[in-house]
């Protein structure tokens, strides 16, 4: 599929060298790591990566600005992208798991002050790496969106909305009306500037009748079949063609450029990437 970029993400550094020449085979573009306690450290896993592909490109997706000095993150960020010759993408966010943020010792500040030091790492981290690595800003709320639409070169969609009045952490996965005015938060702040949309794709089944799929999910999402059907964040097709055109519509309608899914979803989206173009 032409025009589109694919990424994965790396949930566990075992499976890497595996998983790195899968994608690779697969025809992915982009190896990605998020940043939480309990999985790989992101800098080392993408070094490692990027001496088991010398064509992927390696995002942080994205890491939680509260565990990082900007200084020490920009020696980070620099020493990856001169070891994989250039390709490294930084991504970063505002962190949404309080737990381990309490667990690590560090704040958790309310949401409008990380926001802030989104912004601030942002700039910091640019000056020191004189504009070389693309910056990705992952975000779903408005603060945020506005914040990648005015600086970032991908704009990253979570598409994780919290539930109001529940645990910090409880989501529920964004509906197309809701995405219909994110993605209109991001164009209007972006005022013509241009940028990249990344969407994360929670589950991708490919090759099973998308209304058995979504009932299968219902009870594991917390959500009725009819939600999972209509979400941009889940990619529930027939066959392969059929992936194809779903990810071809949401680029049209919301300026989706490229997709990225979880590991356990490689062999799903993989069977997307090969099918022809619509």
């Amino acid at each position: 599929m032409p025009d589109l970029t694919f990424g994965v993400t790396i949930r566990d550094a075992q499976d890497l060298r595996a998983v790195v020449a899968r994608a690779d085979a697969l025809g992915f573009d982009v190896l990605a790591v998020p940043d939480h306690l309990g999985a790989p450290e992101p800098f080392a896993t993408l070094a490692a990566a990027g001496q088991l592909s010398p064509r992927l490109r390696l995002r942080t997706y994205v890491l939680n600005v509260g565990f990082w000095n900007p200084a020490l993150l920009a020696r980070a960020a620099t020493t990856v992208d001169q070891l994989s010759g250039g390709r490294l993408e930084l991504g970063l966010g505002a962190g949404h798991m309080r737990s381990e943020h309490v667990d690590a010792g560090l704040p958790y500040p309310p949401h409008r002050e990380r926001i802030a030091q989104v912004e601030h790492t942002l700039f910091e981290v640019r000056r020191r790496l004189d504009g070389s690595v693309p910056i990705v800003i992952g975000a779903m709320t408005a603060p945020g969106l506005r914040l990648a639409a005015r600086h970032a070169d991908i704009v990253a969609f979570s598409g994780l909305l919290q539930v109001p009045g529940e645990a910090p952490g409880t989501f529920i996965v964004a509906s197309s009306a809701q995405t219909d005015a994110a993605v209109a938060t991001v164009r209007d702040a972006a005022g013509g500037r241009p940028y990249r949309g990344d969407a994360l794709l929670q589950a991708v089944i490919v090759g099973t009748d998308p209304a058995d799929a979504a009932r299968a999910l219902a009870r594991e999402y917390g959500m009725s079949a009819e939600a999972l059907l209509d979400t941009p964040f889940v990619l529930l097709a027939r066959d392969a063609a059929h992936a194809a055109e779903i990810l071809a519509e949401r680029r049209e309608r919301y300026g989706f450029d490229g997709v990225t899914t979880h590991q356990p979803n490689l062999e799903a989206l993989g069977a997307a990437i090969a099918a022809p173009r619509p």
